[in-house]
This record gives C-alpha cells, sequence and structure tokens, in this order.
C-alpha cells in the first residue's frame, strides 16, 4: 500500500479504527496492556506518564488500572498553552473531558515532574525504526524536546504499524512500538 502524504495515512488509519469491532478492539487492548505491564522498565518505573485514549486509540483504560492496581504513580497529560502538562491520576474520577473532548486531569490533581519516567506516546502510525505520525499539533515533539530522558514507548494497533513512515528531524523516534 503506497501511502506518501502523512494525512493520507491519517486518513486511512482512522477509517480502521472506526471498522474495528468492540470484540477485536478488547482484545487487542488486553493484549497490548499484558505487554506493556511486563516490560522490565515499566514495572521498575516508580511514575508511568500516559495518555488517555480517545476515539478508538490503542486502549489505556485497562492499562491504567493495572499501573495503578501495581502500586505506581500514573500521570496523564493536560494541554496548557502549546504543552503538554502531566498529572497524577488515581482513576477515572480525576478526569474530566478538556482540549476536543479528549479527558484530563481535573485542576485538583497533582502535578508531576518526573524526566525519567517512561511515556506511553499515542500515534496515528509507526514504522519499524520508531518514527511516529501523531495527529499534527506537535505537542509530544515539543514535550520531548524538552524533556529528552523519557523512554519512549508507542502503543498501536497492527495495522498501524508501517515498514517506513515520512520522518521529519523534529520527530521524536519511539525507544520501541507495542502491538498486541
Amino acid at each position: 500500500m503506497e501511502m506518501s502524504s502523512k494525512n493520507e495515512i491519517r486518513d486511512w488509519v482512522k477509517e480502521n479504527r472506526q471498522a474495528l469491532t468492540q470484540k477485536q478492539e478488547m482484545e487487542w487492548n488486553d493484549a497490548i496492556c499484558r505487554k506493556v505491564l511486563s516490560l522490565r522498565s515499566i514495572r521498575q518505573a516508580f511514575c508511568v506518564y500516559c495518555y488517555v485514549s480517545f476515539r478508538h486509540e490503542a486502549g489505556t483504560e485497562k492499562l491504567i488500572q493495572g499501573l495503578l492496581e501495581m502500586g505506581k504513580y500514573v500521570a496523564v497529560p493536560k494541554v496548557e498553552g502549546k504543552k503538554l502538562v502531566f498529572y497524577a491520576i488515581q482513576g477515572k474520577k480525576d478526569l474530566e473531558s478538556g482540549v476536543m473532548g479528549i479527558m484530563e486531569p481535573k485542576s485538583s490533581c497533582l502535578r508531576i515532574g518526573d524526566e525519567f519516567a517512561p511515556v506511553i506516546v499515542p500515534g496515528i502510525a509507526f514504522d519499524r525504526e520508531g518514527h511516529r505520525i501523531g495527529y499534527g499539533g506537535g505537542y509530544y515533539d515539543r514535550f520531548f524536546d524538552e524533556e529528552p530522558d523519557h523512554p519512549r514507548f508507542g502503543i498501536a494497533y497492527p495495522f498501524q504499524l508501517f515498514d517506513s513512515l515520512p520522518a521529519e528531524a523534529h520527530d521524536k523516534g519511539m525507544d520501541m512500538v507495542i502491538t498486541p
């Protein structure tokens, strides 16, 4: 499948995500969750930064629950201006609808600054080299520019993994991409 532009890839992946059955989505999310929770860098981490999944992204609900049950601090992003800022949550009760309807931590949550915390990164597409295509806002690229020491883990469904993607110099690669 030849797709040249980031926008073509975005559209193609979004269509495929829309077409997923609930059963398939749940099975894949469970498999990804198990794999992530078994990673040594996750098991050894004090705090894990994780996105809150939205619109059929690789699901993080079970993953966040699993991390909390392991006794980890879990911090999720809030968009503040052009930046992502991470806040600790203890579960769904600490989330409210934010920018573009994405669930964000409530203002009562504690801001976390752990520059070595592993980050579970959302994306539209990843390739075998760890390149990522996001949603085009550049939030994660700017975040990793400011805090380059985080281990970076992309999670994705099988159809989101490409042999290679158009990458730009400022794009921040993943250390690992986890699929079911």
